[in-house]
């Protein structure tokens, strides 16, 4: 363990503030500082997701079926850390709504290359970037550097004026240190009784904050898990994607010609943005009009996500019928769909090139604050999107899972509506 892992263990451990860090002085600055980790699990998640989703499938793609099986093991591990990455995000907005922050779910479109974790790399901007990538040697180094304990920058990503950090261990060593000194009795306004301790049927680790030593317990979970610490030992995030790292390359020395992903455009998008202008935007009509519905059901998933966290007076029924639906939305919609588009023409721009799931946000995340109106919207949405992907599936070119994901959609809008007449 280096110098500086053992300080930023002290840190989270005793709630000191790390040599060269500002402290975080009031709630506005711990809001402030929970509101990027949130957006930092978020961007990992999805860029993890993506590379995952980007992997070929059969021997069909110029793979053989002993590669295959290992691309499966490395698709499985990338799967683990994006499932942890879901518990961490979940317990942040707990942390938030600990201290009557609201929770957060959004996030800049990719690519976002100069925010997070600075580098003292000169041919780069000066930041790692943020960015969707396929699956390749590269993007595994990449993520050994997200989730790296070492202090590789020589600058720290700035969070706030004065409020610095160059690791995500660093960012959380400032939080718990905020948790142990400010004051508690005034710190801890949110009702106890709204945050989510549910696994969601998936094994997720969610953990209830009620006073300053269970916030710390909380953050030295999310950090012994790989972010900042190699405390998790051989389970841990870094540590996986070293092994992964390793065997990668082992199989390209074996094999040059070895390429496991599919030619997937590098932060595909539907269209420009503003903070995203050098991305992939999809020119082929019907790959774009299945990306566009892509984000369209990630985007309602969010939404329902934030209401689900903002414990808003659904009963009981309904906030488990709206996990439900999340939950039916995330295996039986997001991912298949992101999966078929890897397999879709991304355009004339982009020759030989396949679309990819943009994870794309067209505008900020915003709910009504009438609970009746967010879940006519949620029934709004599935409802729509269902539609679309039935017109979807009915185009010469569609694929065969479009149909399927059609009924999903379906289920998921019926889902929806017995919940919502649930309520008052």
């Amino acid at each position: 363990m280096s110098k500086d892992t053992g300080a930023a263990r002290a840190a989270i451990e005793a709630g000191r503030t790390l040599p060269g860090s500002t402290r975080i002085e009031n709630r506005a600055g711990l809001i402030h500082a929970l509101t990027e980790a949130a957006e930092l699990e978020h961007g990992l998640l999805v860029q993890y997701l993506f590379a995952a989703l980007s992997m070929k499938r059969r021997p069909d793609e110029g793979v053989t079926v002993p590669q295959l099986e290992r691309m499966r093991e490395w698709e499985a591990q990338i799967l683990r850390v994006a499932h942890d990455e879901m518990g961490h995000l979940g317990t942040v907005c707990n942390l938030l709504t600990a201290i009557g922050g609201a929770p957060h779910f959004g996030r800049p479109n990719f690519p976002v290359a100069n925010r997070y974790f600075p580098t003292d790399d000169p041919a780069t901007t000066g930041f790692v970037e943020f960015t969707l990538e396929p699956f390749s040697p590269g993007t595994v180094a990449r993520f050994v550097r997200f989730e790296s304990p070492e202090p590789v920058p020589i600058a720290d990503a700035l969070v706030e004026p004065d409020l610095r950090y160059p690791t995500i261990g660093r960012l959380y060593s400032l939080i718990a240190d905020a948790f142990s000194q400010l004051d508690e009795a005034s710190l801890f306004i949110g009702p106890q009784t709204d945050q989510d301790t549910d696994d969601w049927s998936l094994g997720l680790r969610l953990f209830n904050v009620v006073d300053a030593r269970s916030a710390v317990r909380a953050i030295r979970s999310i950090v012994e898990d790989g972010e900042g610490l190699p405390a998790g030992g051989a389970d841990s995030h870094w540590v996986r994607f070293q092994q992964v790292q390793v065997e990668l390359q082992e199989a390209v020395t074996a094999d040059p010609g070895f390429s496991p992903a599919r030619p997937v455009v590098p932060n595909p998008l539907t269209r420009p943005h503003f903070e995203s202008p050098a991305a992939g935007v999809i020119d082929d009509p019907y790959s774009r009009r299945v990306s566009e519905l892509f984000s369209w059901v990630y985007e309602s998933m969010l939404l329902m996500l934030m209401q689900y966290y903002a414990f808003a007076g659904e009963t009981a029924q309904q906030r488990t019928g709206l996990r439900a639906t999340i939950r039916h939305l995330m295996s039986g919609v997001v991912r298949p769909l992101g999966e078929v588009l890897t397999e879709l023409p991304a355009g004339p721009s982009y020759p030989g090139r396949t679309a990819g799931p943009p994870f794309e946000l067209f505008t900020d995340l915003r709910l009504p604050a009438n609970r009746v109106n967010a879940w006519a919207l949620f029934h709004e949405r599935l409802a729509q999107a269902a539609a679309e992907c039935e017109s979807l599936a009915t185009e010469p070119e569609a694929p065969d899972r479009l149909a399927f994901l059609a009924e999903n959609l379906r289920l998921a809008t019926a889902g929806v509506g017995r919940s919502r007449a649930l309520g008052g």
